[in-house]
């Protein structure tokens, strides 16, 4: 298979391309999906779990767009694990603690050049390091298709605005028939 979807499909002779989005942005893979007048086609190229362990993987999912139930789309916010805010927590609080020692010289820091701001802007920095681990949040579009009886297949893509235009599109293609 090539990193080209265009080249992988052989279309019927009354079907046609209605769009092709060959650069989207997948998390930790390569996707790109075409939307036919009968299929949908989705090609990923990237590391995935295979029974406990990290392989790399091509795939290419086919389905017929009359075989659709539901196709969900929606922006999930999520923190970073608990072990790494307690980490943010510690770092902050040592920066802070780092500033609070220079300011009332109770440690004799080493001197160098600059010496005075230096301490400072390395005090800030693993403040500002611990307040961005504490406080982050990460964004991942994710896209759910369930087809046929109860296969789902779920892709997860970064929050870009042409992968939710490109999967806008397509959700407004799909017809579910309820």
């Amino acid at each position: 298979m090539k990193n080209n979807i265009a080249k992988n499909v052989t279309l019927d002779p009354n079907e046609k391309v209605l769009k092709d989005f060959p650069k989207l942005r997948a998390k930790s893979s390569f996707c790109q999906i075409m939307l036919t007048s009968k299929r949908l086609i989705i090609y990923t190229f990237g590391i995935a779990s295979n029974k406990g362990r990290r392989v790399r993987r091509k795939l290419m999912h086919e389905t017929d767009l009359r075989a659709i139930n539901q196709f969900e789309y929606y922006i999930d916010y999520y923190r970073n694990p608990i072990w790494a805010r307690i980490l943010g927590f510690i770092l902050f609080a040592l920066g802070i603690a780092g500033a609070y020692a220079i300011y009332a010289n109770l440690y004799p820091f080493p001197t160098y050049p600059y010496s005075l701001y230096g301490n400072y802007a390395i005090a800030a920095i693993i403040a500002l390091i611990g307040l961005r681990l504490l406080f982050r949040l990460r964004k991942a579009l994710s896209v759910k298709i369930k087809y046929g009886l109860n296969d789902i297949f779920s892709l997860y893509l970064r929050v870009t605005k042409y992968n939710e235009l490109a999967i806008r599109y397509i959700a407004s293609k799909i017809h579910v028939n309820s």
